[in-house]
């Protein structure tokens, strides 16, 4: 009797965890599908959309007034694209491996019909916005594993659920969620391994086998895996050496090392297979922006940078769209709410190292890792990837498991949460400080979804709605081309008009502008795109607005073509650099 009592209460406090789980998971969907739609594109979304349908963009033409539907055309389904198309468009155009493509192919196939273009960004944002919502059970799954909390793997589902960073990255059509998925699996057998060195004992196959398919559909979804993996290899040699001079009745052997090796083999195969794609990214013209500045106003700079994306991971209060005076008070209670709260994240992690001390060291070793392998990046190889958000969703995982850790003790007088007898006191104290951390990331959520914060650095939508509202005479968007991040900026553009057009019932399609751009070869000889601007201006009806979106022309030879600046017209704080010129 009293065992079957025993087990009836299992059961139902396994229910309850589940039903708690289904709730996290319930809230973080929610919020990532709030006003999925609600911001415009990005010059990276429009590239994740078009080589997705296996287009490209190099069948856009330049030096030429195009419609905007021709300039949409790389974001049309077409149903004879297949799987073969999309890698090799990928190749030819990208510097990114084809998972997600392939992914977003299949996914946008299920939804959309011949030629049609989807101008509401949910297709392509939604299959992300899943992925970060699968990262919550995820990370109570790594949680579990790593130290066999039940309170640890709640609380960082529920920071998952409601983390800024996390639904700012789940509301982006890219393919960093789907990276996320594959950190924490790869995570979660390196917990594994880290329990086998510690017992002394073989990797079972199964997982091992699992770890290597992980980390080579990472590497196929984004090359920055290879830095989480970079990550990992720094904590498994600090386990080896840890190994290799503890004391204790079984003795080193290189017997149980063997399978870790085995999986290391099999996960360098699995990149050197990338290897010939990989290595011409540091060259490529679309990475140029990330150069690292040496100059002592700018060498420092990278550092605050990393210290704010870590923040947002956890909090984020209005700063963008807003008064200063929101800004400088939200910067001012974050920063009193940091004084307030680290010191109680310090005292829960060194009550945590009491008692479950090799998954913790872990997790910490991979975040300094990655954060030593990230300034290496910066300084060494002269790529500042810091001046992007988007790129530090290597640790981002293990920052959500470590706070979640630090809040579960942070009572160190008061909690014992991860004791060997499994029993949990999390007493008022303790919960006071997680309950106002989670209602921080909850508010920081809000921030997000309602554009106070992550914001586009182009607000194309305000400025499609500016030219819309100013000009009242056949106009034409000009924009000068470089490289193809211009032309996808122009796209963007041309997309945030047909979600304008489509939204306004009343708004006549001849009101709708044309598009041009400008090439440029030499981008320090202005006078070869004015010579292009020049014939084209000549061929078309007057009066005529032209635009000039961040167009790399001098005003004073456009006066000569009689297309006086209007100053008044200037939209400001949208991202481009726009000038009206009245053509008359």
């Amino acid at each position: 009797m009293l065992k079957q009592s025993k087990n009836r209460s299992n059961n139902s406090s396994n229910w309850l965890h589940l039903l708690l789980l289904l709730g996290w998971l319930a809230i973080g969907m929610v919020l990532r599908f709030t006003n999925l739609d609600a911001k415009p594109a990005s010059s990276i979304e429009i590239a994740t959309m078009g080589f997705s349908l296996g287009h490209g963009f190099t069948q856009i033409p330049l030096d030429r007034v195009i419609s905007e539907s021709t300039l949409l055309s790389p974001l049309r389904f077409d149903a004879a694209v297949n799987y073969a198309d999309v890698v090799n468009r990928l190749m030819t155009e990208s510097t990114h491996p084809p998972l997600y493509f392939w992914l977003t192919f299949w996914w946008t196939k299920l939804f959309s019909s011949n030629g049609e273009v989807d101008a509401s960004l949910e297709i392509g944002r939604s299959l992300s916005a899943i992925f970060g919502g699968l990262a919550i059970p995820a990370i109570f799954s790594l949680s579990w594993v790593a130290f066999r909390s039940r309170l640890v793997a709640h609380l960082a589902a529920v920071l998952m659920a409601v983390s800024p960073y996390g639904i700012y990255l789940a509301q982006e059509a890219r393919h960093y969620t789907l990276s996320i998925l594959w950190i924490i699996a790869s995570l979660t057998c390196l917990m594994v391994a880290t329990q086998c060195i510690a017992r002394r004992t073989k990797l079972p196959i199964w997982v091992g086998c699992i770890w290597i398919l992980v980390n080579g559909l990472g590497m196929a979804t984004h090359y920055f895996f290879c830095l989480a993996l970079g990550a990992e290899t720094l904590v498994i040699m600090g386990l080896w050496y840890w190994d290799f001079n503890r004391k204790g009745q079984a003795q080193f052997s290189f017997s149980y090392w063997w399978s870790i090796g085995a999986v290391g083999l099999g996960t360098l195969v699995g990149c050197l297979v990338w290897l010939p794609v990989a290595s011409g990214i540091s060259s490529n013209e679309l990475t140029d922006w990330v150069q690292t500045s040496y100059d002592l106003d700018d060498i420092w700079q990278p550092i605050p940078r990393l210290l704010a994306w870590l923040i947002t991971m956890v909090m984020l209060l209005p700063i963008e769209g807003v008064p200063t005076e929101v800004i400088v008070i939200s910067a001012l209670v974050v920063v009193l709410f940091l004084i307030w709260l680290i010191p109680a994240l310090i005292r829960g992690i060194k009550s945590s190292l009491n008692s479950e001390l090799m998954p913790l060291r872990v997790l910490i070793g991979y975040w300094l890792g990655a954060i030593l392998i990230y300034l290496v990046v910066i300084y060494g190889l002269g790529k500042d990837i810091s001046l992007a958000a988007r790129y530090h969703f290597v640790y981002f995982p293990v920052v959500i498991v470590l706070m979640a850790v630090a809040l579960a003790n942070c009572q160190a007088s008061q909690v014992k949460v991860l004791s060997k007898t499994k029993r949990h006191w999390f007493y008022a104290e303790g919960k006071r400080v997680a309950i106002i951390v989670l209602l921080m990331g909850f508010i920081g959520s809000l921030t997000v979804i309602n554009n106070y914060g992550f914001q586009k650095s182009r607000h194309s939508d305000s400025l499609a709605n500016h030219i819309l509202a100013t000009s009242t005479v056949p106009s034409i968007v000009t924009m000068t081309y470089e490289t193809s991040s211009q032309l996808r900026e122009l796209i963007a553009l041309a997309l945030s008009f047909e979600r304008v057009s489509s939204q306004t019932k009343s708004l006549s399609q001849s009101k709708l502008p044309q598009f041009l751009l400008v090439q440029q070869k030499d981008t320090n000889n202005q006078d070869i795109g004015f010579s292009s601007l020049t014939k084209i201006l000549a061929s078309q009806p007057k009066p005529l607005d032209l635009w000039g979106i961040n167009l790399k022309v001098d005003s004073e030879n456009l006066n000569q073509l009689n297309c006086i600046e209007d100053s008044q017209s200037q939209l400001s704080n949208s991202g481009y650099k726009n000038h009206l010129y009245h053509c008359r």
